[in-house]
């Protein structure tokens, strides 16, 4: 009936499977929904500051069968934080567009997500097999993060080999992997006022994140 046209369709169980890198670094537009998440701490000025970067990635059902260019078949956005624990104030912004035409992409071979000019990159550390280098630049708007972060130790994969399941249902699972004890650095913008981050002073978490079903229809 029309009814259960309007039903989420089935999602299946993900497969077991080894993740590779840095392909896995990359995005996986076939399944429905992507985040990279990065949370962290660091001295800037003498000051302790926290930040978060998030970028997601969301395949839009219902386009997928468009021939048009104009079609938002993938949507990009982002969420950005930091907060002044000195001060006690949280600055925050936003964006999201739909892919394509230069404006937001996600790449596929690895961590390369671009929304206008807020963008979150990895590259090889030079000298670490398998290390990375995330480098991310985000210009809210009263508040911009310029920002390094370089592994200290290998992926932590979660859950079964990187797959970790959300819930009592096989499909209710995502591929996962964290990048925990990021060294950071780089500067932290404020009011207009550049700091640079002290050395060793910072701390920083990144989750990679992806599936096409975390949580039951029901809930």
């Amino acid at each position: 009936g029309t009814g259960a046209a309007l039903l989420p369709r089935a999602a299946h169980a993900l497969p077991e499977r080894a993740l590779a890198f840095p392909r896995d670094h990359g995005s996986h537009p076939g399944l429905r929904t992507e985040w990279w998440y990065i949370t962290g701490h660091a001295r800037a000025e003498g000051r302790l500051w926290g930040f978060q970067v998030t970028f997601f990635r969301s395949r839009v059902d219902g386009t997928q069968g468009l021939q048009s260019q104009f079609a938002a078949k993938q949507l990009v956005f982002a969420h950005a934080a930091l907060a002044d624990v000195q001060g006690q104030r949280l600055h925050h912004d936003q964006r999201i567009a739909r892919a394509g035409f230069g404006v937001a992409d996600a790449a596929e071979g690895d961590t390369a997500v671009h929304l206008r000019d807020w963008h979150l990159v990895r590259t090889a550390l030079e000298g670490a097999p398998g290390g990375s280098r995330y480098t991310t630049q985000v210009q809210g708007g009263d508040f911009a993060l310029d920002l390094r972060f370089e592994s200290t130790q290998p992926v932590l994969l979660q859950g079964r080999q990187g797959l970790s399941r959300k819930g009592p249902d096989a499909a209710q699972a995502s591929y996962y992997y964290s990048q925990p004890q990021l060294a950071v650095a780089g500067t932290i913008t404020q009011a207009g006022r550049r700091r640079a981050v002290e050395p060793g002073s910072g701390r920083a978490w990144m989750d990679h994140e992806w599936s096409e079903a975390l949580m039951h229809p029901e809930a």
